[in-house]
């Protein structure tokens, strides 16, 4: 017997099972982009357009506006002249009563950097003619602020058919250390998703494509793999709601990951019941 996915919500409310999900160990504030910057309405808390006004940050009511969770997003559109070359979103932004930065803090060696998230390039589109990714810049105690050194990483898919693509990136300690030894060392990170045209306006191709991005996280140290099977999708030791959307998506698909209960290959309530048990159950 096959189930549908409307009729496993329905009975099940796998979707009131967020309630139950535990917190994870994210440094980025406002990370999916929901609260509003109390003085600039255009913008959300903790984050700063850069080469404004081309970077958007845009509203699931908004037209041709694509959000994954919660209501809101950001968005950077191809380059268009010289004076957004260069554009993208930051967390390099004094907090209000200007003491620090919300760039997260970062313990310099103290384990691997893993930043990741999601973005969205709308259908019949594609990235082109330009680099897009997420530019990472570790800083600085305040009040010095500098850089002690970045990364660049490029999103490796260009066009993503309207899904929204699951994007990582990581910094370890050995690249921390090629480097070289450059005290006062790195205690915070700005997090920087971007994009870049190096070429002439004049000649030649321009960039293309708009990209969406929502739901990012920075974490250090070591990552733990899945505590147990209801736990699908990262960061994995956490159970949350993007676990019950993976799951939902792979018992829509009948992927074997949702298989949890037997017989093999019927996808059920037996399978839906499974998860729910071990959902439940919690990460140690």
């Amino acid at each position: 017997m096959h189930v549908k996915v409307s009729n496993v919500v329905a009975a099940f409310g796998l979707a009131a099972l967020v309630g139950l999900a535990q917190a994870a160990d994210n440094r980025i504030f406002n990370p999916s982009f929901e609260l509003e910057n109390p003085a600039f309405s255009d913008r959300p808390e903790g984050w700063n357009p850069i080469s404004a006004p081309a970077p958007q940050w845009v509203d699931a009511s908004d037209p041709g506006a694509y959000v994954r969770t919660g209501s809101k997003a950001i968005k950077l559109p191809p380059s268009t002249n010289p004076g957004n070359r260069f554009m993208g979103w930051t967390t390099n932004v004094f907090l209000p009563d200007g003491s620090d930065l919300y760039d997260p803090d970062y313990t310099y060696l103290g384990g691997t950097v893993k930043v990741s998230g999601y973005y969205l390039v709308p259908p019949g589109q594609a990235l082109a003619n330009d680099t897009v990714g997420i530019k990472l810049e570790f800083r600085r105690e305040p009040p010095n602020f500098s850089i002690y050194t970045a990364f660049e990483f490029a999103v490796p898919i260009a066009a993503t058919n309207g899904q929204w693509q699951y994007f990582e990136c990581e910094v370890t300690d050995a690249m921390m250390l090629a480097v070289g030894d450059w005290p006062p060392y790195a205690t915070s990170v700005s997090i920087l998703p971007f994009r870049w045209f190096p070429g002439d306006y004049g000649a030649g191709p321009l960039p293309q494509g708009d990209i969406f991005w929502d739901d990012l996280s920075m974490t250090q140290g070591d990552e733990p793999g899945p505590c147990n099977p209801a736990d699908l999708a990262e960061p994995y030791g956490v159970l949350n709601f993007f676990d019950v959307q993976q799951f939902l998506a792979s018992f829509s698909a009948h992927n074997p990951e949702a298989d949890l209960a037997p017989p093999t290959g019927v996808f059920d309530f037996f399978d839906v019941s499974t998860y729910l048990n071990y959902f439940s159950a919690g990460c140690p």
